[in-house]
């Protein structure tokens, strides 16, 4: 197995079980080599297809400045688990080096190591024996990539075609996909690097587990990579029965190879996968998966309006989305500054944080 390395990523927290360490922060040291394969990135060229490192540097970082631990065994479980959430990582060692640590004698350094594996297909963060999640939907995402390759290349040909208003504004839309593809040897389209905006929800069952489960088998299809990932809120349910369980939500920044159609469709088979209904349009749902905004594009598309038409006064999307991106800006008919619509929302009053760290499985029990 290849592998991909990372040393000397350093931070200040909070971590230690001395009085003055949990308000005094101090230097930490982290190396880390991930097991990967590399191969199908050496053919594609594609980070897409490996493992971002930048990103996986900001995760380490995020976390050496989170939450105290007392143990830097507990620190050294916390970044493991992050980096496994890149599906591509098989395995990852990680050493904690604690250089200041509170010593009464002469020292060079103090260190943990330890390593961590997926135990089975998203089965570290999902908890479920069923390796058939990713693989479906990774199936399902090849067949549609491959059918939107060939449209892609026919659109070329139909820009006389007389169409209706909506079918106009999907046409825009993917010609100027079309516009930013690139091309191979032999002038065949190649998919280019979009990114979506996605927002998660959910108010049946053990939503937290939930919620990471999809984040993981959204970053396991081909050509997918989650870049961002919001902190966890409880949403008050709002114009539905009393009763009604409180909803989770968050969001999440994807780079993916997918058009936006392809990735709607990719999104549902995932929430029917964690048996999502369709039958009532306002109800109870196991997973929510709404693409927000995909490249900053407007479409009127009955099948997929983008940006998301409601997105602009639901406080349990603009919420997450500005924790996770304080620049934030939401384009179309309502467009402006995330920051500048949230307060304005009608339910801006009860979405409340839950977990900045939800994601590495550190928030209460929901039950």
């Amino acid at each position: 197995m290849d592998s991909i390395q990372l040393t000397g990523i350093r931070a200040e927290g909070t971590h230690g079980v001395l009085e003055d360490e949990h308000s005094n922060p101090q230097p930490f040291v982290v190396d880390v080599v991930m097991q990967v394969d590399t191969r199908l990135a050496a053919s594609s060229d594609n980070i897409t297809d490996t493992v971002d490192y930048g990103q996986i540097a900001n995760r380490i970082v995020h976390i050496i400045e989170g939450e105290h631990v007392d143990l830097i065994e507990t620190l050294a479980q916390r970044i493991a688990n992050a980096i496994l959430q890149s599906h591509a990582v098989q395995q990852v060692t990680v050493t904690v080096h604690k250089p200041q640590a509170p010593i009464t004698v002469p020292f060079d350094d103090v260190s943990v190591t330890i390593t961590r594996a997926q135990e089975i297909e998203s089965g570290l963060l999902s908890g479920q024996t069923e390796p058939s999640i990713a693989s479906r939907v990774s199936s399902l995402a090849h067949e549609q990539q491959n059918a939107t390759l060939q449209s892609t290349q026919r659109s070329l040909s139909e820009h006389t075609t007389r169409m209706s208003h909506a079918d106009h504004d999907m046409h825009t839309l993917h010609a100027e996909h079309t516009e930013r593809a690139e091309y191979d040897n032999d002038g065949n389209a190649e998919p280019s690097m979009h990114h979506a905006v996605i927002a998660l929800g959910g108010n049946i069952g053990n939503v937290e587990q939930t919620l990471r489960s999809a984040i993981v088998s959204i970053d396991s299809i081909p050509g997918n990579q989650i870049s961002g990932i919001s902190p966890l809120y409880r949403t008050q349910p709002w114009g539905m029965p009393d009763g009604t369980p409180e909803f989770y939500n968050a969001v999440v920044q994807l780079d993916t190879m997918l058009d936006a159609r392809t990735l709607l469709h990719t999104l549902q088979t995932i929430e029917a996968t964690f048996g999502r209904r369709r039958d009532k349009h306002w109800s109870n749902r196991t997973l929510d998966l709404d693409i927000i905004d995909f490249d900053h594009t407007t479409s009127s598309d009955p099948m997929l309006s983008l940006p998301h038409p409601r997105a602009w006064q639901r406080a349990f999307v603009l919420a997450p989305w500005l924790a996770l991106d304080p620049d934030a800006q939401l384009v179309g008919a309502h467009s402006g500054a995330v920051a500048e619509l949230l307060p304005n929302t009608p339910d801006a009053h009860a979405v409340t944080l839950v977990s900045q760290s939800w994601i590495l499985g550190d928030s209460a029990h929901i039950d």
